[in-house]
C-alpha cells in the first residue's frame, strides 16, 4: 500500500508539486518530499538514494524539444531489478537514466541536486533570532562613533519613568479633588479615562514617524508636551469641566508617541540578542513611574497639597532633555540589496523574498499582528484598571487612609518592575541558549495572564476577609506574574516586523489603549451602581483568560513578509 501511494505521487507531472516555487524535477526534491511526509520513516536515506533509479524524461526519438510524446514530462522511480515497465513508453522513458546523459546534462543535474539539499526543509524549525540578525546587511552602517546602546536605553528607561508618574498621579490626586470640586465616582472615572482618548489617537501615528523619520525628536517633542499639559493640570481643574478634559486629553496626545518611538529606536539601535532585555528594562520602567507616583504623591499632598504632586512631576523633564538632545541614534534601517534574479537553470537562485518594505499597513491585517492587539487589549483592561482603581479600591474596600496608600499601592509596581527586567534578561537567554522564540513568548504571555487572573480572584475572596496586607500581598503576586508579558507580546513586534516597529507597536499600544478608555469609565459605573469590587475584578479575570487563549492560537515568532527588507527564507532557521 505504501509503494501504490509513493507510485501515485511520482505519477503526477513534474510541474505541479513545487517547494518554494520550485518544481520536483530533481532526486534531492522528491526525497526531500517523501521525508517531509513520513512516507519513509524509519528508511535510511542514503542507501535509498543509491538504490534508487530517478530519471527524468529528457528527451524522445520523436519529439525535438526533449519531452515524451504526450508533452508532459514524467519521473519514475525503480526500486528493484523485478520492478518492470509494463508499456513501451514507461520502457523508453526508463532507459532515459542517469547513466545514459550527456556530461553537461549530468553536472546540470548534480547542481540542481546540491542546491535543492541546501534549501530549507518543508517543516521548517521555528526561528531563533536569525531572522532579524538577516536584517543588518554586511556594509550597512553602524552606530555613531562612541555610540552605546546601553546608554541610549537607560535615557529611554528614564523617559518613561517620568511618562508614567505624570499619568499615574492623577490615580492619587482625584481623592483629594473629588472632594474638593465635588465629584462622584461616575465623574472621576471620566476623569481618569479621557487620557485615554487622547493616547490612543497618536500611538500609530508616532510609530510610524518614528519608523521613517527616527524615534529621537519624536520622543522629545512627546515629553515638552505631556510635560507643558501635566503643569496645566491644576489651573485646568480650577477653570472647570472642559478645560480639566482637554487637559487630560493633551496629555495622552503627548504621551501617546513614548513607547512607539522608543521601540522603534530599539529595533535600530539596539544587538538583536540584546533587544528583549532593552523592551524589558524599559518597559519595567513604567512600573517604577507608577510605584514613584503612588508612593510619593500622598506625602506630596499631605505637606504641600495635591497640586504640586503636577507641578513637581512636570519638571522632572527639564532634568530629562538636556541629556537626551545630545545623542546621535541610528534612525533607519538601510535597504536592503535584492536578490540576484535566477539564471536559466539555476535552481539555487530561486529563493522566497519576504517583500519590499513598502506594504507596512498591510501588516495590521496579519493574525501574528492582531493577536498582539487581542493580547494588549485584554491585558491592559487589568492593568490600566488596576493602574487608575488601585487606590481607591484599598480606600473604599479596606477603609485605607490617604496617608497610608503609599505603603499599599507603592509594593506591587516594585516587584512588578523588578521581575520585568529580569524577565527580558529570561528570554534572550532562553533564546540564546536554543529555546524557539514562539516557545519562549507562549509560555511568557500565557503565565503572564493567567496568573494575575487567579490573584485577582482571590483578592476580594471570602478567603482574604478584612485582610488588606493579605489582599496586597495577593495583587503584588498577580502584577508579579503580568510582568512575565515583557519577554512575551510586548516583544513580538520585534520578531514579526522589525522593519516597522514602531508601527505595529503602536497598533498594539491602541488597542492597550482602548481597553483602558473603556474600562476605566466602566469600573467607575459599576462601583457607581453596584459596589461590587469582586464583579469588577471578575470581569478583568475573563479578559486576561480570552487574552491567552487567542495569543496561544494566533502569535507568530518568523518576520512577516509585509514587512519588506529582502531577507531570504533560509535565514528563518537557526
Amino acid at each position: 500500500m505504501m509503494a501504490s501511494h509513493c507510485w501515485r505521487l511520482v505519477r503526477q507531472p513534474c510541474s505541479v508539486p513545487r517547494q518554494n516555487g520550485v518544481p520536483f524535477t530533481c532526486p534531492a526534491a522528491l526525497l526531500r518530499r517523501f521525508r517531509a511526509g513520513n512516507f519513509f520513516s524509519g528508511i535510511d536515506s542514503a542507501n535509498l538514494r543509491r538504490g534508487s533509479c530517478v530519471s527524468c524524461a529528457l528527451s524522445s526519438p520523436n519529439r525535438g524539444d526533449g519531452l515524451p510524446e504526450d508533452g508532459i514530462p514524467r519521473i519514475i522511480i525503480s526500486t528493484g531489478a523485478n520492478d518492470k515497465p509494463s508499456t513501451q513508453a514507461s520502457r523508453r522513458r526508463a532507459s532515459s537514466s542517469p547513466r545514459n546523459l550527456s556530461s553537461a546534462t549530468e553536472a546540470l543535474a548534480g547542481q540542481r541536486s546540491a542546491a535543492n539539499m541546501e534549501s530549507p526543509p518543508l517543516l521548517a524549525r521555528s526561528p531563533t533570532y536569525t531572522t532579524r540578525e538577516a536584517l543588518r546587511g554586511p556594509h550597512e552602517p553602524g552606530p555613531p562613533s562612541g555610540f552605546k546602546w546601553e546608554y541610549l536605553v537607560a535615557l529611554c528607561t528614564l523617559g518613561v519613568v517620568i511618562c508614567y508618574a505624570d499619568r499615574s498621579n492623577m490615580s492619587t490626586a482625584v481623592l483629594p479633588m473629588a472632594q474638593q470640586f465635588g465629584w462622584d465616582k461616575a465623574y472621576q472615572g471620566v476623569v481618569l479615562s479621557v487620557f485615554f482618548g487622547g493616547y490612543a489617537t497618536t500611538q500609530i501615528l508616532g510609530g510610524k514617524l518614528a519608523d521613517q523619520y527616527g524615534g529621537k525628536m519624536v520622543l522629545a517633542a512627546g515629553v515638552a508636551l505631556w510635560s507643558l499639559f501635566t503643569y496645566a493640570t491644576p489651573a485646568a481643574a480650577a477653570a472647570g469641566t472642559l478645560p480639566l478634559l482637554l487637559s487630560r486629553v493633551m496629555l495622552g496626545v503627548g504621551e501617546g508617541v513614548a513607547f512607539p518611538s522608543i521601540h522603534s529606536l530599539i529595533a535600530r539601535n539596539v544587538p538583536v540578542h540584546n533587544q528583549t532585555t532593552a523592551v524589558g528594562i524599559v518597559t519595567a520602567a513604567s512600573y517604577a513611574g507608577t510605584a514613584l507616583a503612588f508612593g510619593i504623591s500622598p506625602l506630596i499632598i499631605s505637606n504641600f497639597g495635591w497640586e504640586w504632586v503636577f507641578y513637581s512631576f512636570a519638571g522632572l523633564a527639564l532634568l530629562w532633555l538636556p541629556l537626551w538632545l545630545p545623542i546621535q541614534t541610528v534612525d533607519k534601517f538601510q535597504p536592503q540589496v535584492a536578490a540576484p534574479p535566477a539564471a536559466a537553470g539555476d535552481v539555487a537562485a530561486e529563493v522566497a523574498v519576504s517583500g519590499d518594505g513598502s506594504r507596512p499597513w498591510a501588516l495590521l491585517r496579519r493574525r501574528e499582528v492582531w493577536a498582539i492587539c487581542v493580547a494588549q487589549y485584554a491585558q491592559s483592561w487589568g492593568m490600566y484598571g488596576l493602574l487608575n482603581w488601585l487606590p481607591t479600591f484599598f480606600s473604599d474596600f479596606y477603609h485605607i487612609q490617604l496617608s497610608d496608600l503609599g505603603s499599599y499601592t507603592l509594593l506591587p509596581y516594585v516587584f512588578q518592575g523588578g521581575l520585568g527586567a529580569a524577565t527580558g534578561f529570561l528570554a534572550d537567554y532562553l533564546i540564546r541558549s536554543g529555546w524557539r522564540v514562539g516557545t519562549v513568548r507562549k509560555i511568557l504571555q500565557v503565565a503572564g495572564m493567567l496568573g494575575p487572573a487567579a490573584c485577582l480572584c482571590l483578592a476580594v475572596s471570602p478567603l482574604v476577609g478584612a485582610s488588606a496586607s493579605l489582599a496586597s500581598g495577593l495583587i503584588t503576586l498577580g502584577l508579579g506574574f503580568s510582568a512575565l508579558t515583557l519577554g512575551g507580546v510586548s516583544a513580538s513586534h520585534l520578531d514579526v516586523a522589525p522593519r516597522n516597529a514602531g508601527l505595529v507597536f503602536g497598533a498594539g499600544n491602541t488597542a492597550a489603549t482602548l481597553a483602558g478608555l473603556v474600562s476605566v469609565p466602566v469600573t467607575g459605573y459599576l462601583l457607581q451602581t453596584t459596589g461590587s469590587w469582586p464583579l469588577v475584578f471578575g470581569i478583568t479575570a475573563f479578559h486576561y483568560v480570552a487574552g491567552a487563549l487567542v495569543w496561544s492560537l494566533w502569535s507568530g515568532d518568523r518576520v512577516l513578509p509585509e514587512d519588506g527588507g529582502g531577507q531570504r527564507s533560509e535565514a528563518v532557521g537557526s
